[in-house]
C-alpha cells in the first residue's frame, strides 16, 4: 500500500473515531470499522469503513443517506439489495455479495448503499457533512 494511502485511511479512521461512535458488534479488528454517526436532527446513520490493508480508503453508506448531489459529485459505487445472494459459491451456496463487515449492521445489510472510495480528506469530509445533514425521513 502507498504512502499516501496508508496517511488517508489512518486520517479518515482518526476522523470516524472523532465523530462517530462504533456500532455494535464492534469493529473487526483487520477489515472493517463499523460506526453509527449522529446526524443534527439526533437521527443515527450507519457507516461502514474498509481499513484492509489491500481495500482502498472505501466508506459504506445508505444510498438515500448520500444524496443525489453527492453521488453525483463523487460517484461511487451502486450496490444495490437486489443483488444481493445472487451469486453462488464454489459448492453452490448463495454469496452475500459485499464486504462482510456490512452483514451485521442493521441499517446496511440489506439495504442498497454507495461505496465510496475517497481521493481526498476534502471528500472524506463532504461525506460526512452530508450524513450528518440526514433526516429521519431520510433512512426509510
Amino acid at each position: 500500500m502507498s504512502e499516501d494511502r496508508t496517511f488517508l485511511k489512518r486520517a479518515i479512521l482518526a476522523l470516524l473515531d472523532a465523530v462517530a461512535r462504533e456500532q455494535s458488534p464492534g469493529h473487526q479488528d483487520s477489515k472493517a470499522g463499523r460506526y453509527v454517526l449522529a446526524s443534527r436532527d439526533g437521527s443515527s446513520v450507519e457507516i461502514m469503513f474498509e481499513k484492509n490493508h489491500d481495500a482502498p480508503p472505501n466508506i459504506w453508506c445508505l444510498e438515500r443517506a448520500a444524496g443525489k448531489v453527492l453521488v453525483a459529485e463523487l460517484a461511487p459505487k451502486l450496490s444495490p439489495k437486489a443483488k444481493l445472494w445472487t451469486k453462488a459459491g464454489k459448492h453452490g451456496e448463495a454469496l452475500y455479495g459485499r464486504h462482510s463487515g456490512l452483514r451485521m449492521m442493521p441499517q446496511l445489510g440489506d439495504a442498497d448503499l454507495v461505496c465510496f472510495s475517497p481521493d481526498s480528506l476534502a471528500q472524506v469530509g463532504q461525506i460526512i457533512d452530508r450524513l450528518r445533514s440526514v433526516t429521519a425521513s431520510d433512512l426509510v
